[in-house]
């Protein structure tokens, strides 16, 4: 029974932080916006002012303490450029792959625009990866707005502002 307590407490403190954003591990709530986006230790601190303070759940589900889907979502997006970053360039570059279905996923583009999603990446990969030393976010940015150029794209993919 200790052990279920000591996972739940586990879940409740630090489940979350898959949703973080631009504020930290720890993620949106009381916490975020004590300590910001400070990388490290100072996580543990904020985790554990939204779990001990329980205004994590309240601000995802009212949209307050930095919790909000539009932040969630770019979080995701910016996580999923970032640990994916070299498959997503080899995926671009082909016009295929798992990793670019995914990717084009996350920016809301239907499954029937995936054929386009991928071609309209291919065509434009230089300009995606402008430089050797493009990082992650400068390219989740300009596939955004290589898609928003796009007529049939822009007003298909939901979440590329």
């Amino acid at each position: 029974m200790k052990k279920f307590f000591l996972a739940m407490a586990g879940i409740l403190l630090f489940g979350s932080s898959a949703f973080a954003a631009a504020y930290g591990d720890a993620g949106c709530g009381l916490g975020s916006m004590l300590f910001k986006d400070q990388p490290g230790a100072v996580q543990i601190f904020a985790a554990t002012t939204n779990g001990t303070a329980f205004n994590q759940a309240f601000g995802i589900t009212s949209g307050t303490s930095n919790c909000d889907a539009k932040s969630i979502i770019l979080a995701e997006q910016e996580r999923f450029a970032t640990h994916n970053f070299s498959g997503l360039a080899k995926e671009m570059a082909a016009g295929q792959g798992e990793q670019l279905a995914t990717f084009a996923d996350l920016l809301g583009c239907p499954s029937v625009k995936q054929t386009r999603f991928n071609s309209i990446a291919q065509q434009n990969y230089k300009a995606i990866f402008a430089s050797e030393t493009t990082t992650p976010v400068e390219m989740l940015t300009a596939v955004k707005t290589v898609v928003s150029s796009d007529s049939e794209l822009a007003t298909a993919c939901s979440q590329v502002q």
